[in-house]
């Protein structure tokens, strides 16, 4: 069995014997990802989060020695096993650090990578432990790149905490969604992002080895990237658009003239802030021409605060669905953390089974009092898990909202007793997250010591002054009172319809949820061509048959979708219209 040392450790050479094998940072077995200053190759250094150092070797232990310009964090993976990997802390002077032993004497890989950025790591060689170690031949990396750009949110600020707490132990860079999604296309990294950072502060740092060093640049011939995601402009709200706009306009161009042949693309979140730019930069792609460029835009459903782990697989989805569009032949696999988002009207994680390394599992908060996630395979309604609220505690999860649109929560709930009971609340929100809900509904209900099947159903205000934008549903234990939750689902439809497939359209039998009215399949109603057999854009033909991808939707669409222009969000099959001039909304 191996074990990992994850604390300070002074290694004594001498303790090791003539076994240990000293390799240097200059061995051309090593590698090096993200932007490094090698210029004296026997002390590489780099600033950037996500840089890292890449070895394998033949032994029974490894070590590393490193200096550090600040204390910072460092990432150590063994053999692949990212999940369970930890953190070792370095500072000022070089200290030797055990990352390894006990291991079987056969050949491993280590990775460590810089998890924050609070200054410059140097490398000075590691040291094998074992008879007959060495160093191997290095892995067969990726050929694909991606490069991000970005401020506190793609820097992983409170990576690995749901309140937004700020240690640097609580930072990260490789499970933060740049990391994610790169290991989800075989791509290697750099994560160019700093906390606070704004359009013009990236604009001045985005060619420096180093935030704060204006002599060391980068050069961007080096291993160009095959995409460039930039995540920029939350810390810009409150200045004028036409002045947010100029700064992106003058940043992008840099950003071409830099990377000529690489895809170029905007990321921002809407739903925190009343003018933010995800609002517009569809404006600031399509102002350009570049057919080179695109932009694609991500729910924020971590509220006031900043995203943790699962939240980030979540962004990674999203622009891995994104990024497989616009690169050729570009698939991603599944994501090696937890998505924290619903999709298709669902909530993420409902029977609680799955759960990020940090240990959140996408219901907020996991580390609240009251609130702990119980393993209980032969307890379980489903699964081997479920959620206890205790004497008040509540958790909640936040997913999109359109007005009109009708959610329905089904759950499997119980309690310690026949007296226990537990409020049920669904409400639903605007695009500033620091106001109070539009509209807001709460059910309680009496439970039994058993596990029984609930059903609540709460509706969108239509019609308010600032349009829905996400739903939030809470389960709460009564004061004294112990629930257990499992099983959780939730369903939405518009306008009396249910959308449970998620496509957009009323499913069979229902009204179209773009508005139009349930079908009658014989009939020749405005929902299909008329006196034709033809296939609709509302999702169903004339014979009431659910349409496949491959069918031709051309003929008769009843809503826009996304990327077709529209002028209000009923317009859109899905998503919602973007704001600006007429002439340039489109479905997002």
């Amino acid at each position: 069995m191996k074990f990992k040392c994850v604390t300070l450790c002074l290694m004594l050479l001498a303790a090791q014997g003539s076994a240990a094998q000293t390799i240097a940072p200059d061995n051309p077995n090593i590698l090096y990802t993200g932007r490094w200053d090698q210029t004296t190759n026997t002390q590489p250094w780099a600033y950037a989060k996500g840089t890292s150092i890449i070895a394998k070797f033949k032994g029974t232990g490894v070590s590393a020695t490193f200096s550090a310009s600040n204390t910072d964090f460092l990432r150590v993976i063994v053999d692949d096993e990212a999940i369970d990997s930890e953190k070792i802390q370095i500072s000022s002077g070089n200290v030797t650090h055990v990352l390894a032993t006990g291991l079987d004497d056969a050949v491993h890989k280590v990775e460590i990578v810089k998890e924050t950025d609070s200054g410059r790591w140097t490398f000075h060689g590691l040291t094998l432990e074992g008879t007959g170690s060495q160093i191997e031949p290095p892995p067969t990396v990726s050929s694909r790149k991606l490069v991000f750009y970005g401020d506190s949110n793609l820097a992983g600020y409170s990576l690995e905490h749901e309140q937004n707490q700020s240690g640097q132990n609580l930072r990260g860079s490789y499970f933060g969604y740049a990391g994610i999604v790169s290991r989800m296309f075989d791509a290697r990294y750099s994560n160019i992002s700093r906390s606070g950072a704004t359009i013009r502060s990236l604009h001045a740092s985005y060619d420096r080895i180093d935030w704060f060093s204006t002599g060391l640049l980068w050069d961007f011939s080096i291993d160009p990237p095959d995409a460039v995601i930039i995540n920029i402009g939350a810390n810009d709200v409150g200045r004028p658009k036409r002045k947010i706009m100029k700064d992106y306009k003058s940043f992008l161009n840099d950003m071409r003239s830099s990377y000529p042949d690489a895809h170029i693309m905007l990321y921002n979140a809407w739903g925190w802030d009343y003018d933010e730019p995800a609002n517009y930069i569809d404006e600031v792609i399509a102002d350009r021409g570049d057919d080179n460029m695109s932009y694609a835009i991500f729910p924020w459903l971590f509220e006031q605060w900043h995203g943790t782990e699962y939240d980030h697989s979540g962004m990674a989805n999203r622009l891995a669905e994104h990024l497989s569009g616009v690169l050729d032949g570009w698939v991603p696999v599944e994501s090696d953390v937890m998505n924290g988002y619903g999709a298709d009207g669902d909530v993420a994680n409902g029977s609680f089974e799955e759960i990020a390394p940090f240990g959140g599992y996408g219901w907020r908060y996991s580390t609240d009092s009251g609130v702990s996630r119980e393993h209980d395979p032969s307890g379980a309604q489903d699964g081997d898990y479920y959620l206890r609220l205790a004497n008040g505690a509540a958790s909640h999860q936040p997913n999109p909202a359109l007005e009109g649109e009708t959610f329905t929560v089904v759950v499997w709930m119980r309690g310690a007793t026949n007296s226990d009971e537990v409020h049920v609340s669904v409400d639903f929100r605007d695009q500033n997250m620091w106001t109070d809900p539009l509209d807001s509904s709460t059910e309680t209900i009496s439970l039994t010591t058993g596990w029984s099947e609930y059903e609540v159903s709460a509706t969108a205000p239509s019609g308010t002054s600032n349009p829905v934008y996400h739903t939030r549903l809470t389960f709460q234990a009564n004061s004294g009172s112990t629930v257990d939750i499992d099983n959780v689902s939730m369903s939405v439809g518009s306008d009396g319809c249910m959308d449970n497939d998620g496509d957009g359209y009323g499913d069979p039998g229902s009204a179209a949820c773009s508005g139009g009215s349930a079908p009658d399949c014989d009939d020749d109603d405005a929902l299909v061509n008329p006196g034709a057999e033809e296939i609709c854009a509302n999702g169903i033909d004339d014979d009431c048959n659910v349409l496949t991808p491959d069918d031709d939707v051309s003929a008769c669409p009843v809503c826009a979708l996304v990327g077709e222009s529209c002028t209000r969000n009923s317009d859109c099959c899905m998503g919602r219209c973007s704001k600006g001039k007429p002439a340039n909304r489109i479905c997002l």
